[in-house]
């Protein structure tokens, strides 16, 4: 039995001696056999770059999360990143894919995170602080209405300011609302003595109140609110200005004359010019008259060309 075995075992290997003898191979170049571990070698040198810059990435979202849930999860996420730089990183890219797209999902929840925090949050301050500037950017681009709405969104969470009050009183005459910034004014000279304002002065509220009056032509109620401003503040060109344009419609043309001169005084400017010349111009003295109508073009008062073909481009008789 043993001989049958051992005769079996030579009859093969003779049979593969003579498959070798006749074999064909070729032998590869040095280029076909290293081609495997080159592909290996450039596998793991991008997935080495790809690993470190997920560890970068990591290191900078810690320095912006502040919430532990959150940075815990980015701690264990650079565990793993960490504990690949020993492994085989040629055949790591699946796992570093599912790094990349783990940490993705951390930001995602941690912006859900932050999002519902502040629509649980109340009106920030802000919030009021915008609706002023935006007010006031609308005052500038000459958009009162839209400026009166923001103004009056603030006033709603701050009745008692009565620096946005002021702006509003302002738009309002700009618009052409008189009562209205009256009615503004007369809210802020309630708080006179109360309050100190950073953006206005009480001898401003009465001039702009009397102005208003002014313009409704109520001269002579607006008359002691301007007196109660030169009392206040005798340093406003515009106060005087607006005492001037009382006396002008009252008749009073020599005092008129002597406020547009301190004003002038005060600050040079087109509408003291215009009232003094009108001033004149009643009074008989045409030619000073017609000079201050000139300065008062020259210095923006479009009215006065319109007053000086009305008053000095006539013949005399």
């Amino acid at each position: 039995m043993k001989k049958i075995i051992f005769l079996l075992l030579m009859s093969v290997f003779i049979s593969y001696s003579q498959e070798i003898s006749t074999s064909t191979y070729t032998p590869r170049s040095y280029s076909e056999t290293m081609s495997i571990p080159m592909a290996l070698k450039q596998k793991y040198d991008e997935n080495q770059k790809y690993l470190y810059a997920l560890k970068k990435w990591v290191i900078e979202l810690k320095a912006q999360i502040q919430e532990p849930t959150y940075l815990s999860r980015l701690n264990g996420e650079y565990s793993i990143l960490t504990s690949m730089e020993n492994e085989d990183l040629a055949r790591a890219s699946k796992i570093l894919n599912q790094t990349e797209i783990e940490i993705s999902e951390i930001i995602a929840d941690y912006n859900k995170f932050i999002l519902k925090q502040k629509s649980e949050q109340p009106t920030p301050l802000t919030s009021q602080v915008d609706f002023v500037d935006q007010g006031i950017q609308a005052y500038k681009g000459k958009r009162f209405s839209d400026a009166i709405l923001s103004f009056s969104k603030a006033i709603d969470n701050e009745p008692d300011n009565t620096d946005i009050i002021f702006y509003r009183a302002l738009a309002k005459s700009e618009i052409g609302d008189r009562y209205g910034a009256i009615n503004d004014y007369n809210k802020i000279l309630l708080f006179e003595g109360k309050v100190t304002p950073l953006n206005y002065k009480f001898s401003t509220v009465y001039n702009n109140k009397a102005y208003c009056l002014v313009q409704l032509g109520n001269y002579i109620e607006a008359l002691p609110l301007v007196q109660k401003a030169l009392n206040l503040d005798e340093t406003e060109w515009y106060i005087w200005d607006t005492r001037a344009e009382i006396y002008l419609n009252l008749g009073e043309l020599d005092k008129c004359i002597f406020d547009c001169t301190k004003a002038i005084k005060l600050k040079a400017n087109g509408n003291s010019y215009l009232v003094r010349g009108m001033a004149y111009i009643k009074k008989g003295e045409k030619v000073k008259g017609c000079q201050d109508l000139s300065i008062a073009g020259e210095l923006g008062e479009d009215i006065a060309y319109e007053k000086i073909n009305a008053n000095c481009n006539k013949k005399s008789k």
